[in-house]
């Protein structure tokens, strides 16, 4: 018999996120993305941050109360506010208080809302709706690719932008949801199911390639082969998916060489923010510049293509924090990178490399640019909020 209430369930949690994954469609004109839009509207911005506040606190509090093994790792979570905090913290004096607050308020209800999704359904079934909404992500991307639709253009390359409108959104959906599907596909082995996961594995990979991003096909190409490896008993499939999507690396990336007549540009860019970034931190290494204040700063210290081309964000989350909010960011960021191992220790196989595989995908393209925390990146903070939830799930972990 059908549980009518986990079917509830599972439907509010589509509700919930299909907004945020499903942008510019007729799903978000029904989901909970956009309730929220209009609700704030024109809210107050402390009240606004008063009632994300209440949200996060009942969302933390369910995870808070249950994890006594790893009581330490789901108290970690109260760290997520001073992450936050830093759109009310202006140290260079842009006066932008109102503004700070309502920003604030967002990134606490995208946490409010991972986590809700973490606690409403198992984790199972959360890997089920996130593959889900990832591969209609993949459909709707590959399909205005090939209509000539939201193309984002490096030079004259096209990338795919989906529903977005650009590939970043694109590529981090996918590698938080290409582990899951490797995943499943191991725990459906002996089903005919799989060969449909498969399926939707290898059409979200198409996805992942049309962006064109060789920072976020790195992170595949190693968590995938990894992930295969560690639950198949057939080693040779691995590394020889290991060496094709290598390959692959370096075919993307000399057509992105190719397609700009200045060379590798992004590159090179990217290693002098990093270098502006350090110093930055330097120069404001106890609390930061506060979010958002980056470019600011940026812009008012160097001049060049690095800062007229780019977002003004460091290109890496651990020195984004770092320049944000000095030390204790550096602080967050090791605390979340210690909870994230002790976590994925006591996961089961499909666990370990479903949500845990996420999340080191996530962390390989830390390296290379900003992925959490910011109101610009709504879906990947929902998303990694509500697996990191789920892996605190007692039934996520083995029972020794």
């Amino acid at each position: 018999m059908v549980n009518r209430w986990a079917v509830l369930r599972v439907l509010f949690v589509l509700w919930l996120t299909v907004g945020f994954v499903l942008p510019n469609t007729f799903w978000e004109n029904i989901s909970a993305s956009a309730l929220i839009r209009w609700i704030w509207k024109d809210l107050p911005p402390l009240s606004a941050l008063l009632a994300a506040g209440i949200a996060f606190v009942v969302a933390w509090g369910s995870f808070g109360r249950e994890a006594a093994r790893e009581r330490w790792a789901s108290l970690l979570w109260l760290l997520l506010p001073v992450l936050a905090s830093g759109y009310l913290f202006d140290p260079l004096g842009r006066g932008y208080s109102g503004v700070g607050y309502i920003r604030c308020a967002m990134v606490l209800v995208f946490i409010a809302v991972g986590l809700a999704c973490a606690r409403l359904l198992p984790a199972r079934q959360l890997i089920g709706v996130i593959a889900m909404l990832a591969f209609g992500q993949a459909v709707y991307t590959l399909t205005l690719y090939l209509q000539g639709q939201n193309l984002f253009h490096t030079h004259r390359l096209a990338r795919a932008g989906g529903t977005f409108g650009t590939p970043v959104h694109v590529y981090t959906l996918m590698l938080i949801a290409l582990p899951m599907g490797v995943a499943l596909c191991w725990r459906m082995r002996y089903h005919r199911v799989r060969l449909a996961i498969l399926g939707m594995a290898l059409v979200m990979t198409a996805a992942l390639w049309l962006t064109y991003s060789r920072s976020a096909w790195m992170a595949a190409s190693v968590v995938l082969p990894v992930s295969v490896w560690a639950l198949s008993r057939q080693k040779g499939l691995p590394i020889a998916l290991g060496v094709a999507m290598w390959i692959l690396l370096g075919g993307m990336y000399l057509l992105r060489l190719e397609s700009s007549p200045l060379g590798d540009t992004t590159a090179k860019a990217r290693v002098d923010i990093w270098r502006m970034g350090w110093q930055l931190f330097r120069e404001n290494w106890l609390w930061g510049v506060g979010t958002d204040n980056v470019r600011l700063r940026y812009t008012s210290t160097w001049r060049g293509y690095a800062v007229s081309t780019w977002y003004g964000a460091p290109e890496n989350q651990f020195l984004l924090w770092l320049c944000e909010r000095g030390v204790w960011g550096g602080l967050f960021g090791v605390l979340l990178v210690i909870a994230f191992f002790q976590r994925c220790r006591l996961l089961t196989p499909v666990y370990r490399w479903g949500l845990g595989g996420a999340l080191l995908s996530m962390a390989i393209l830390g390296i290379f640019q900003s992925v959490f925390g910011r109101v610009e990146e709504a879906v990947e903070t929902v998303l990694l909020s509500a697996v990191w939830g789920a892996t605190l799930r007692e039934e996520a972990i083995h029972h020794v």
